[in-house]
């Protein structure tokens, strides 16, 4: 008797296969019908677009001077000059949109002024 087979089975783990199987009960049902409205979706983030960078602008170069504005969701720089930064806040977007049409103050990447929009 070394082997699980040769072992005799236990009378109240085995349940013959006529036997009725147990089931969940089933929930009570809604007195009034929920109907599943779609869910909008939330708005995009508030993104700021810079132009005219640099070639060699990085990702890194933007975050440094954009991030004191607020949180940035994400940044993503284009081949022909053109950056995207999500703000995770309008009021971070519009901050840094303000610093930027500042005459005496403006954004500076690389020591060149960049306009953003």
């Amino acid at each position: 008797m070394s082997r699980k087979r040769d072992k005799p089975y236990n009378s109240s783990r085995h349940v013959p296969a006529y036997a009725a199987k147990r089931h969940r009960p089933h929930p009570p049902a809604p007195e009034e019908e929920v109907v599943d409205k779609p869910i909008a979706k939330p708005p995009p983030p508030p993104a700021l677009v810079v132009m005219g960078l640099a070639p060699d602008c990085s990702v890194l170069d933007l975050k440094s001077r954009f991030e004191i504005y607020g949180s940035i969701s994400r940044i993503r720089i284009d081949r022909d000059g053109v950056g995207c930064i999500a703000f995770r806040s309008k009021d971070s977007a519009e901050a840094a949109v303000a610093a930027s049409l500042d005459p005496s103050f403006g954004i500076t990447v690389q020591s060149q002024k960049v306009p953003a929009f």
